[in-house]
């Protein structure tokens, strides 16, 4: 257990100093805004691009691993839904509940792809970009529909669609997908300033998780954040696991896939909260929870799987 908690110590390393930066003011909010548009519009999509096209994408490979990843999602999201009929509107209204959907469902791929990384190098960063391509508009589509369902007539269908189609780490997909289905070769120098742009993803990710991170929230605790961050840390990766075990999937897709699903949520979740009507401050509440605790999850993840 100890080598398990000093390869995720780096990561908690990275969160930390960018926590740190943000306090002391090294770095202005608007230049935490800046990088976090640098993160999300260039560098995450250029190391999707590179890995996605230089990937196995056969459904032989690839599709039992990203089923499971999909089945677990559709899982967790029918328990929380589930909440709607076993609870009257006054214990639990749909605002709350739409977020708690959005905090089960969505996860933040800045965290896991260098956890992957340190895990497995490069191959692990492929694993992971696999999962984005498919998943992030799964969830995208499913989390616009059941907001839709549960906050009617407080946001525009078509603007959000839009927004989910204008999405860089979307964009980057189809681009790496038509790369790789094509069998298009990235030339050299292209090829080489993805992996250069792409690198610098994973580093600059953290700072910025560690930079949006707030304590105070934590003096926060009620059962809607338990049971998001529960289903997060404890339920979706126990079903990854049992789900991989059936399915035959190799030790290495297994952690991935378990990281996956048990990667805090995404702070782009917190947006379209307040633009579609929901809870946003119990959704940022669950937020910081659910990073706390993987913390703690994480090790124990890698080592079940990896002994």
């Amino acid at each position: 257990m100890t080598e398990v908690f000093l390869i995720v110590l780096p990561l908690v390393l990275l969160v930390a100093l960018g926590q740190v930066i943000a306090k002391t003011g090294w770095l202005a909010a608007n230049d935490w805004t800046g990088l976090e548009k640098l993160s999300f519009r260039i560098l995450i999509p250029a190391l999707i691009i590179r890995s996605i096209a230089h990937s196995d994408m056969t459904l032989k490979t690839s599709g039992l691993y990203v089923a499971t990843m999909l089945l677990a999602f559709t899982v967790v999201g029918i328990l929380t839904m589930i909440l709607r009929i076993a609870l009257p509107k006054q214990a639990l209204g749909n605002p709350p509940l739409s977020s708690m959907f959005q905090a089960v469902t969505r996860w933040n791929a800045l965290i896991t792809l260098p956890v992957a990384a340190q895990l497995f190098g490069p191959s692990g960063l492929t694993t992971i970009t696999i999962a984005m391509a498919f998943l992030i508009p799964f969830i995208n589509i499913i989390n616009i529909a059941a907001l839709a369902t549960m906050l009617a007539g407080r946001f525009s269908v078509w603007k959000v669609l839009k927004t989910i189609a204008l999405n860089p780490l979307i964009i980057a997909s189809v681009l790496g997908l038509a790369l790789n289905i094509g069998k298009i070769p990235i030339p050299a120098p292209m090829d080489t300033t993805l992996e250069m742009t792409g690198r610098a993803a994973l580093a600059v990710g953290l700072l910025c998780v560690g930079a949006g991170f707030n304590m105070r929230r934590l003096f926060y605790l009620n059962w809607k954040i338990i049971w998001a961050v529960a289903i997060k840390a404890i339920v979706a990766p126990a079903l990854v696991f049992f789900l991989a075990q059936s399915f035959g999937l190799a030790p290495m897709e297994t952690l991935c896939a378990m990281l996956v699903v048990a990667t805090p949520t995404a702070t782009n979740g917190y947006i379209i909260a307040r633009q579609m009507g929901g809870d946003a401050e119990l959704y940022a509440i669950i937020l910081n929870w659910q990073l706390v605790i993987a913390i703690f999850a994480f090790p124990v993840m890698i080592a079940i799987v990896q002994g």
